[in-house]
């Protein structure tokens, strides 16, 4: 679905912030909802698709260099 993974912070969390129900449905453990579940399957999602993000340098650092 997400292939590229070139995704903002913000666009992560709209994406989180879509699925919600979704997400509390799942962060149930014996009928009953989980906080430490749904924090852990947010916190995967955002991992995930940050993971690939290329590394900048400090911008100060590179304008040194100039």
């Amino acid at each position: 679905m997400f292939n590229d993974f070139n995704l903002t912070d913000a666009e992560i969390l709209f994406l989180i912030q879509k699925f919600e129900p979704l997400i509390t449905k799942e962060s149930k453990i014996k009928y009953r909802f989980d906080e430490d579940l749904n924090q852990e399957i947010k916190l995967h999602i955002f991992k995930v698709l940050t993971k690939n993000r290329k590394k900048f340098k400090n911008f100060s650092e590179n304008s040194d260099k100039r």
